[in-house]
């Protein structure tokens, strides 16, 4: 058997990736209410104020079951 180098290692080294996307988690920093719609915003990759608008809507033209929904996500994600 040969002898490998440690630049050879580290050549044929398994590395560790980071596939898909980061956790649901909600911030500290961005919150006005809950934090759920900034947790939203950054799993989306959008602005904070956007998703609290789009939430806002989408509430109103379901009748109000996201306001249901709301509190659930607060209580089933992690806070940052």
């Amino acid at each position: 058997m040969i002898p490998m180098s440690d630049s050879m290692n580290d050549d044929f080294a398994l590395k560790k990736v980071r596939i898909g996307a980061k956790p649901f988690v909600r911030p500290h920093d961005d919150r006005i209410i809950l934090g759920v719609c900034s947790g939203i915003a950054r799993k989306l990759g959008i602005n904070s104020m956007a998703s609290r608008v789009i939430f806002s809507l989408l509430t109103l033209f379901t009748g109000g079951s996201l306001a249901i929904v709301y509190p659930i996500i607060f209580l089933l994600s992690p806070s940052e």
